[in-house]
């Protein structure tokens, strides 16, 4: 069923790739680019509508409650979510400060789930929705100095799965998209010392495993699998997460 769409989280890297995917699908009439980064996400959804799509941006916090509440009223007849924002930092374990984890856990879990609540509260009340998250392959792959992100990618990806089964029964579809390696600002701040694509080569004194396909995602690959999660392809797939690596978890 054609309607709105929302990308939480599309100003730049993984989540404008969604975005610009999501605005040319046939079931998307309009798009709304939601993103803490103000100015950034207007510029994305200004070149959109230089292309003939009804395209918005808003401004938006998910750290803050106030700031949530406010998205979701203002775009309360979503028929499809996808929630990309996400914050990282790599930091040896045995240096984490607990304000690493309080910031990275108050954007990546607990954000993030309140905007997936938020919106299924809306979509329980007709009966209808799909709500997509994406986590990371870190979810349940240790990294080396990314504790407070794994942990909070895991306990993201656990909290909505719970949600997803009260939900499904009502009409509300929750699943999930896990990137491995790929090419975005995120990506590029941790290789920050080697070329990105040496991530697909693995290396053992990180313990990173080697991407079978040998390149690392592009933003466009995540795209198309967070639209066929939204879209009505997968009408009978809930709770899934589909993990975008090119193999590098090796099915696991």
């Amino acid at each position: 069923m054609p309607g709105l769409t929302v990308v939480v989280g599309a100003a730049q890297g993984i989540g404008e790739g969604i975005a610009r995917h999501l605005a040319t699908m046939a079931w998307t009439d309009r798009i709304v680019l939601a993103d803490i980064n103000g100015p950034l996400v207007e510029h994305v959804a200004a070149d959109l509508r230089s292309a003939g799509i009804a395209a918005e941006a808003l401004q938006v916090d998910i750290a803050d409650d106030a700031s949530t509440r406010r998205l979701v009223a203002a775009t309360a007849d979503a028929e499809r979510v996808a929630i990309v924002a996400g914050i990282f930092k790599a930091v040896p374990s045995l240096e984490t400060t607990r304000d690493d984890f309080d910031r990275i856990l108050g954007v990546n879990l607990i954000g993030n789930f309140f905007v997936a609540q938020g919106y299924a509260q809306r979509m329980v009340e007709r009966g209808s929705g799909s709500i997509v998250a994406v986590a990371s392959i870190a979810s349940r792959m240790p990294r080396l100095r990314q504790a407070a992100y794994c942990a909070s990618k895991a306990g993201m990806r656990q909290a909505l799965r719970v949600l997803a089964m009260e939900t499904v029964p009502r009409g509300v579809r929750i699943n999930f998209v896990s990137p491995g390696p790929t090419e975005s600002p995120m990506m590029l701040t941790l290789a920050a010392d080697h070329p990105i694509d040496d991530l697909a080569k693995g290396a053992l004194e990180s313990f990173r495993p080697r991407v079978p396909d040998a390149r690392v995602g592009r933003a466009l690959d995540m795209g198309r699998a967070v639209a066929f999660l939204l879209g009505p392809e997968s009408g009978h797939v809930a709770m899934h997460d589909l993990y975008v690596d090119g193999g590098e978890s090796l099915g696991m």
